[in-house]
Order: structure tokens, then C-alpha cells, then sequence
């Protein structure tokens, strides 16, 4: 009898030995005190959080914030977060949430989950009311990843409003596979931004440490977001971008956008192009310094990097059809963020420099290089160039991205030092404003300087047929020597040069002419968007340069 009993237990043993390591935690949640149905007036016995606020009342997890009252509706702050994915931790692991007192009260759960992985880095809003997105990520890591094994089948992408490349993605995406989380609403959405409730948080930190109480969901891939949807998902990739040049001065705001976690971005290439330094100030306020791999003058692109890792950013799509919706997200003015909804008219606008998807979707001055992006939130392009009111607007395929070919990343200061607009085709004394008889390959008929404005005159019989070629040549050559046209007509240099051009259709001596103005100004305004502004006559403000 004694062989038998002992047999038995050694089957027991081998058997307890053969479970899931992530089993043992959960024995160490247990109920340390007892919960009185209506003890928190103001938590009735049919709320939908009520047992959840009972289980965690009694795992110790979450008291009252008095002995009769729970404040369902009060915001949890993010030390409050912290110290539940800590008392979460340390149950699971030594089946022990005591904790050393310490001033500020919350510096001890700080120190522990800096200790055990889960914070990566110190924080300074700890008073502050937590984002669900903070709370979600604090609590995901505050069990291993065996204890939260998928119950449900998430596609990646499917929750709405939880972009896969934001920091939190992970950790939400976690959460809703293991039944953690089930979504603010019938769609799934996770409301990234929004602040976390205590009856949530007691639903939540109670599924955490009971897997019984795990719920089961199933979210739709979503067909289209949107545009608050496209905001909360996008905007994080979405950046501020600053141009300085050598003195440190300010030469334009506009925008860009991240590829990838480390940093791998696009913007326009006339913010870029002959600068001494750019820094990218994020959606949360940081500022990152910024290098460039390449410069397309042509397309008005150019590749570039923000130092750091772990950034958020957009996944892309060559996908686009005349009749989608988009949406061009970046900061208009050098101001607050924002997104404006629009209608793709040609995807193929054949009418300048470079193939450019045309769209309705308004954008200004400070967009340059800002996100044109699908209804699914993908990008497709990258903001330009819009008329005068900001519609239409234009936008480089995000594709053109795949000819540059720069592969390593250098300051814009070594950039600009090496690629320095060339001499040899530019008006003399003028540097370095091309001359548009070398460039166009035509005679200069002749040239007036007037109060410190040159003007060149060419015939217009000379120009290939409507001059349409010749245009389009002078305007590459003149974005290569980084002159853009801001606005009113006239070509400013993104590089700070203290010249202007502009092209007028006149006359010269009794002859039909195209003239070339170049003037000096007296300092560098502010860079803008690029503008598709009509140019001297109908017959050539259609091939006008937008980029």
C-alpha cells in the first residue's frame, strides 16, 4: 500500500512538474481580504465592473479612494499604473506585493519596475492622468509573455485606431490576443490617447491575474478609417522638421515622415536641400537631430534619418487610384498638427518635373514633406506642392523613394559641403543662379541691370516649339541649385542664397521675349511649400514647376 501511495505521488509530482511554468504565478493571487457586496456606494452589484472591482479589492491590487467610495470614474495616474504592473510582477514572481515606503510615495514601484524591465527609462509625469496607451504597455510587461497566451485571433492591423508601428502596438495587440483587453467599442478601437478609468483598470489588472476572467473578441480588419482615426494612428510618424543654416538661423519649418523604427524618414527635397542642420521635433515635443542620405532635386524628395530607435512610423503603399480617398497629414504654418481629408483626381499628373499624384486634400506652407496617406493609413506620397488656396495639391510617390541612392547617412552640413551647386552654369557674379542660356541651350538676346535687379532676356522664337522642354530643364536646374518657388512666381533659395529669380513673358527691344529676373534680397524668408503658381502666360504656366 505504501509502494501504490507512493507511486501516486510521484505521478502527482512529475505531472505538477510537466506544467506550464506560467501556471505557478497564478497560484499566488489570492484573496487577502474580503470584499462586502456594497461596501463602495458607489459601485452597484449589477455595474459591469463589479466583480472585477471585488477580485481586485481582494488580490490587494486596487482599494477604495476612501473606505465607501471606489471613484469608478476617476483617471488612473501613470504612477498608479505603475505601481499596479509592480504589485502584478512581484505577485506573480515572489507571491508578495509589500513594498518599502518612500517619498514621493510612488518612487519605490518606480525603482522596482525600472529594476525588472518594466519601464524602460525614468519618467516625469507621474502625477499626470495615464494614457491607455501608457497603461497598456506598463501592464504588458509586468507578466512574461507566457502568461498571456492568445485566446483570440487579432489580425495584425485589425484594431482601428493602433497603428503596428506605434510603441505601444505590441504590447495593445498582446493584450487584446490574450482577452485582457476587447476594445472601447463595436469596432475594437483601443482609444490610444485616451485617459484609463479605475473600473477599467480593475477589469483590466483582474484579467491580468485571473485567466478565467479573460474574455474572448474578434475585431475585423477595418476597411477604412477615419479622419480622427488616420490622426490617432498616423500623426506619431508624422514630424515638425526645422532647416538652419550655418549661423543657426531658422530657413524653413516643414514636415516629415517616418519608414521605420530606426528612424529611416522622407521629406521634400526643398527642405533639405543646401542646409547646415535639420532637427525633427516629434508629436510628443522631443527634438532629434537629422542626416541625409540622398537628395532627388528633380522629384523634390529626399531620404533622410532621425537619430533614435523604437520610433513610430508608417508602413507604405504603392496602391493608389484616382477616386480614393486620402488624407495629407504634417504642421501647416510650422504649427499644431493636422489632417485634411481630400479625393485623388489624377495619379499620374503629368505636368511637371516628375510623375505627381494630384489630390483635393488642402495643404500649405509648412507641409512640405508632410504624409499623404491612404484610407487604410498608409503612405503614398509625400507633400510638395499645392496651388495658392492649398487645393488641388500634389504629392511625389512615395515609390520615387526607391531610386535614390544614397545608403549611408551624413549630417546636412557634410551633404551641402558636397554637393555644392556648380559654377560652370551659372550667370557670372550671380552665383549660384543657373543661366538659363547654358541650361535651355538659346541665345541671349540681352540683359538690363536696374537697382540691383539684373534682367536676361531670351527670345521666345527661339525656344523648341512652346518651350515647354527648355521650361522644365531651367526649373531642374534651378531646384539642383536649390531655388524653389515659394510663392508669387518668384524662386528663393532653401540654402539661404540672398537671390531671387523670376520668369515674366515681355518684350525686348520690340521683340516677343522670356525674361530671367535676378535680384537680391536683403535676408531669407522663411521657406515654405512649394507653389504651382501660374507663371507669365496661360500657354507655359501649365508646365509650370511644382517641385
Amino acid at each position: 500500500m505504501k509502494k501504490r501511495i507512493y507511486s501516486l505521488l510521484l505521478a502527482v509530482t512529475l505531472l505538477l512538474g510537466m506544467l506550464p511554468s506560467a501556471f505557478a504565478g497564478y497560484e499566488n493571487f489570492s484573496a487577502e481580504t474580503t470584499y462586502t457586496p456594497g461596501q463602495f456606494t458607489d459601485v452597484s452589484e449589477d455595474a459591469w465592473f463589479a466583480d472585477n472591482v471585488r477580485a481586485a479589492y481582494e488580490y490587494g491590487l486596487i482599494n477604495g479612494q476612501s473606505a465607501t467610495r471606489f471613484a469608478p470614474d476617476s483617471s488612473l495616474t501613470v504612477a498608479e499604473a505603475i505601481k499596479l504592473a509592480a504589485c502584478l510582477h512581484s505577485i506573480y514572481h515572489t507571491g508578495s506585493a509589500e513594498f518599502a515606503t518612500s517619498s514621493p510615495w510612488y518612487q519605490t514601484y518606480v525603482d522596482y519596475a525600472l529594476q525588472n524591465g518594466i519601464l524602460r527609462a525614468a519618467r516625469s509625469d507621474y502625477t499626470q492622468p495615464a494614457s491607455r496607451a501608457v497603461f497598456a504597455s506598463v501592464l504588458a510587461a509586468s507578466l512574461p509573455s507566457e502568461a498571456l497566451t492568445a485566446i483570440n485571433t487579432i489580425e495584425d492591423g485589425a484594431i482601428p485606431d493602433v497603428s503596428m508601428s506605434a510603441s505601444y502596438a505590441d504590447a495593445v495587440y498582446l493584450l487584446y490576443r490574450a482577452g485582457v483587453l476587447t476594445g472601447s467599442d463595436s469596432a475594437g478601437r483601443f482609444m490610444p490617447s485616451g485617459t484609463i478609468k479605475r473600473s477599467e483598470a480593475a477589469a483590466i489588472v483582474t484579467r491580468m491575474a485571473d485567466p478565467n476572467l479573460r474574455r474572448t473578441v474578434s475585431i475585423a480588419a477595418s476597411a477604412e478609417l477615419t479622419a480622427s482615426e488616420i490622426y490617432e494612428r498616423c500623426m506619431p510618424a508624422v514630424f515638425k522638421l526645422y532647416s538652419y543654416d550655418m549661423r543657426g538661423n531658422v530657413l524653413s519649418m516643414g514636415s516629415g515622415v517616418l519608414l521605420s523604427a530606426n528612424g529611416d524618414a522622407v521629406t521634400c527635397g526643398h527642405v533639405a536641400n543646401g542646409v547646415q542642420r535639420l532637427v525633427a521635433e516629434m508629436q510628443d515635443g522631443t527634438k532629434r537631430e537629422v542626416t541625409i542620405y540622398d537628395i532627388d532635386t528633380t522629384a523634390d524628395i529626399s531620404h533622410i534619418r532621425v537619430v533614435g530607435s523604437g520610433l513610430p512610423y508608417l508602413e507604405t503603399s504603392n496602391e493608389v487610384q484616382t477616386g480614393d480617398t486620402v488624407y495629407a497629414l504634417g504642421y501647416p504654418g510650422g504649427g499644431s498638427a493636422k489632417v485634411t481629408t481630400g479625393v485623388v483626381t489624377d495619379t499620374q499628373n503629368q505636368d511637371y518635373l516628375t510623375t505627381l499624384i494630384e489630390s483635393t486634400a488642402s495643404v500649405i506652407s509648412g507641409n512640405s514633406g508632410g504624409a499623404l496617406v491612404d484610407a487604410q493609413g498608409r503612405l503614398v506620397g509625400v507633400t510638395v506642392s499645392s496651388r495658392d488656396s492649398g487645393s488641388p495639391s500634389y504629392s511625389v510617390p512615395i515609390s520615387v523613394l526607391e531610386t535614390l541612392e544614397g545608403s549611408t547617412a551624413v549630417s546636412p552640413a557634410v551633404y551641402t559641403s558636397t554637393h555644392r551647386p556648380d559654377a560652370s552654369n551659372c550667370y557670372e557674379k550671380l552665383y549660384p543662379v543657373p543661366d538659363f542660356g547654358a541650361v535651355a541651350g538659346v541665345p541671349l538676346l540681352g540683359s538690363i541691370k536696374d537697382r540691383g535687379t539684373t534682367y536676361f532676356y531670351y527670345r521666345l522664337s527661339d525656344l523648341s516649339g512652346d518651350g515647354t522642354r527648355q521650361l522644365l530643364q531651367y526649373y531642374a536646374a534651378l531646384n539642383k541649385n536649390t531655388f524653389y518657388q515659394f510663392s508669387d512666381g518668384v524662386f528663393t533659395s532653401s540654402a539661404g542664397y540672398l537671390l531671387s529669380v523670376k520668369m515674366v513673358e515681355t518684350t525686348y527691344r520690340g521683340e516677343e521675349a522670356l525674361g530671367i529676373c535676378v535680384s537680391g534680397i536683403s535676408s531669407q524668408p522663411i521657406g515654405g511649400l512649394v507653389q504651382a503658381a501660374d507663371l507669365f502666360s496661360a500657354r507655359i504656366c501649365a508646365y509650370c514647376c511644382a517641385a
